[in-house]
């Protein structure tokens, strides 16, 4: 819109994205949804450690903060750590199999 070489990049980049998301199976509802709220997040995150004067102990002092902070690593670890096992567990179907 501004004619400027680097919205010409941008987009170059957002696209190449694109084709790396589909050509690997990325789902792009997360992607979105992750651009949307990012900067909302890094703005409360930012008003925390403020809150907290740069110590990240603050996200551990209540209940429901450590509540929080383990429903979101076991979101993240969970699924690596299923996919992990069941690969295991084929492996060695496989080699009983054998």
């Amino acid at each position: 819109m501004r004619q400027s070489a680097f919205d010409l990049f941008l987009l170059y980049g957002i696209g190449l994205l694109g084709v790396v998301m589909r050509r690997f199976d990325f789902p792009t509802a997360p992607v979105v949804v992750g651009m949307i709220l990012g900067p909302l997040a890094e703005a409360q995150l930012r008003n925390a450690m403020s809150i907290g004067e740069g110590s990240a102990m603050v996200f551990f002092q209540r209940p429901m903060s450590i509540a929080l902070v383990i429903i979101v690593v076991a979101v993240l670890v969970l699924p690596r750590l299923a996919k992990r096992m069941s690969e295991r567990k084929l492996q060695r179907l496989a080699q009983l199999d054998a």
